[in-house]
């Protein structure tokens, strides 16, 4: 299977995964409070879903074209973020992404990777830790020094 078909495949089951863990766990809307810790996550999954199984039915169409390693960059950045959650948290984890991909995947200049940093991650942080109360994993280093 190719990887133009595999890619979006794997990305689809991870939608899917991530939109029944995020009704199950964190809910999605409540009757009188409105959005839940689960409702932004639980949309952007579903989402993801949806343009992956484009993405597959895109894929099945176009002839066959020799695998190229550069199919798999975003796929092995994202292994190494999940990897790196579990030691740091998903917040510093993303930032570190952000930061890594635009500097120097990029090539971004230091003052538009900083601006777009600055502005992602107070639009996260509010949106998702001060309104809708999402309780993002903190890494075991963060948990030891934070307690």
């Amino acid at each position: 299977m190719k990887t133009k078909t595999l890619i979006p495949l794997f990305t689809a089951a991870l939608g899917v995964f991530w939109v029944i863990y995020g009704l199950s766990h964190h809910g999605f809307w409540h009757p009188v409070r409105g959005p839940m810790p689960g409702f932004v996550p639980t949309l952007v999954a579903a989402v993801l879903a949806v343009i992956s199984i484009v993405g597959v039915i895109q894929s099945l169409k176009e002839k066959h074209e020799p695998d190229r390693m550069e199919n798999w960059t975003i796929v092995l950045a994202a292994a190494i973020v999940f990897s790196l959650v579990f030691l740091f948290g998903m917040i510093l984890s993303l930032m570190a992404f952000v930061v890594i991909w635009l500097r120097f995947y990029e090539k971004a200049s230091w003052k538009h990777t900083i601006l777009v940093l600055i502005i992602a991650f107070s639009i996260v942080f509010g949106a998702f830790v001060l309104w809708l109360g999402v309780p993002f994993p903190k890494g075991v280093i963060l948990d030891a020094i934070l307690g």
